[in-house]
């Protein structure tokens, strides 16, 4: 029975010595744990940095006194609740001479106003707002190069506020039509000098897909591998102004397919031109303007087909029977848009819209530090960013009162339209002292310094995501291990 009863407690002191070891490893390897928030995207309407509604201004470039152009833009800065803006400059004082030092000033207190207010614009310049380019361009295409390199000296000194130039000056209204330069040879001489002249962060777009693969020589311009390189191919991009206004968006498409596979300029089918913008425009901007009521702007369809074209802006002025019969339309949906009015639904996925759907912390106990935190962003708009942004993650002990903010390094444009990306970080958890940590996360546009609006209905006055909750326990390095040898004795020999 003795030998029994010291059986007994010989397996009693080693099973209290392995849970006694197995707690010290757990304190000495495993300080931290991590719980998810929960995620749920809201119907709310983000106004958001190069993408959304915008209204049009045009300014004519001229010899009357350059502040009067200042107090003009300053005007229609102040009075444009949304960021996105587009300015169409006209230059068609000017067909047959430069551009005069007051009209390059003019240009220059333009940009001035638009930028001190962060606000960002599409530029276009042009000779024609009345559908008479063949009597205002000029007769040579040496001048409009050489309007180029004076604008684009301009144009450069406030390149972080300007998202895309559009066309390539020439046509009526500046579409690339009804005009002395409008062969695809001319199109790619002028497209490629402006490229050249103009900050490569600035995007150019073409009225037409037909244009573009005239200008690129390609059926397939960009790959993953070359998005973002600088390169012409990887800035052009697209602006339709006879959107959604028949089945050949007004001269946008054509009636037959593709025919000559050495002849990348031809005009597709609306299905090939569409499937075409779906691919390129994960990489460049597309935009412009939804016209003429027709069964290919009703609501249903027009919902399809702009987040088929990955489109991030419209103008929120033209044509306002389009735009009032959204307003008149419903959404019907299972998730939080059901009921919403069209035109709402159409302003929240204009351009990208981020929702955080997951997060995750993995701490290797045998590694150390650091731990990874891992982050799933949903985009739910129409297109991606086409922008960096510039991310945080914020933890807050509110209980002693400690707030970290840690930047993080990730490249949003990766996000497509309809799709998710999860990201990893690094995080010091060693560095953190004990305590219980609210995680949240939030974006930055480093040109705006605005915060980018995340979609979750749970983001916070300070416009950050929460993300989770995170638990450091208490341990110190080398302690646990000091006192657990100090009470071995006594677990196995008594006091």
């Amino acid at each position: 029975m003795k030998k029994i009863l010291h059986l007994f407690a010989v397996l009693f002191h080693i099973a209290l010595f392995a849970a006694l070891a197995l707690l010290v490893l757990y304190s000495r390897f495993q300080p931290v744990s991590y719980s998810p928030a929960s995620y749920a995207e809201s119907s709310a309407l983000l106004d958001n940095p190069f993408c959304g509604f915008f209204h049009l201004c045009g300014f004519l470039l001229s010899e009357d006194d350059p502040e009067s152009m200042a107090v003009r833009s300053r005007q229609y800065v102040n009075s444009n609740g949304r960021q996105l803006m587009m300015a169409e400059i006209n230059l068609k004082n000017y067909p047959d001479s430069d551009l005069s030092d007051n009209a390059l000033q003019q240009l220059d207190n333009i940009l001035a106003e638009i930028s001190s207010a962060r606000k960002q614009v599409i530029l276009r310049f042009l000779y024609d707002w009345d559908g008479k380019a063949l009597e205002t361009e000029p007769a040579e295409i040496s001048q409009i190069v050489s309007h180029m390199d004076q604008v684009a000296e301009v144009v450069n000194k406030y390149a972080d506020s300007v998202l895309v130039i559009q066309s390539t000056f020439t046509g009526n209204c500046g579409e690339m039509t009804q005009t002395h330069f409008g062969s695809h040879e001319h199109n790619r001489y002028l497209m490629t000098h402006l490229s050249e002249v103009t900050d490569p962060s600035i995007f150019l777009a073409v009225r037409t897909p037909s244009h573009l693969r005239g200008v690129t020589q390609s059926r397939r311009p960009i790959t993953p591998e070359t998005a973002f390189n600088g390169t012409l191919a990887s800035r052009l991009g697209l602006f339709n102004d006879g959107m959604l206004g028949s089945v050949y968006d007004l001269g946008t498409y054509d009636d037959t397919s593709f025919a000559d596979s050495t002849k990348p300029e031809e005009k597709g089918t609306r299905e090939e031109e569409l499937a075409f913008q779906e691919y390129l425009c994960q990489y460049v901007p597309n935009g412009g303007e939804a016209v003429i009521d027709n069964p290919y702007n009703d609501f249903e369809n027009a919902v399809r087909d702009l987040r088929r074209m990955h489109v991030s802006y419209l103008n929120r002025d033209h044509h306002a029977e389009v735009l009032n019969k959204w307003k008149a339309s419903v959404y019907e949906g299972d998730d939080c848009f059901d009921g919403m009015n069209g035109l709402d639904y159409i302003e929240a996925h204009l351009g990208y819209r981020y929702v955080i759907t997951d997060s995750s912390l993995f701490y290797d106990a045998h590694k150390g530090d650091p731990a990874v935190f891992s982050l799933t962003i949903q985009n739910t708009g129409f297109a991606p960013s086409y922008r960096c942004f510039e991310g945080k993650i914020t933890l807050c002990d509110t209980a002693v009162g400690i707030r970290i903010s840690v930047p993080v390094s990730l490249d949003v444009r990766t996000i497509k339209a309809g799709g998710e990306s999860t990201f990893t970080f690094p995080l010091a958890v060693r560095a953190l002292p004990e305590g219980t940590y609210e995680m949240a996360f939030g974006l930055t546009d480093p040109y705006t310094e605005r915060a980018v609006l995340f979609a979750n209905d749970t983001v916070g006055e300070d416009e950050l995501v929460p993300v989770g909750t995170l638990m450091v326990l208490p341990t110190s390095d080398g302690a646990a291990w000091e006192d657990f040898w100090e009470t071995l004795p006594s677990l196995f020999f008594g006091s």
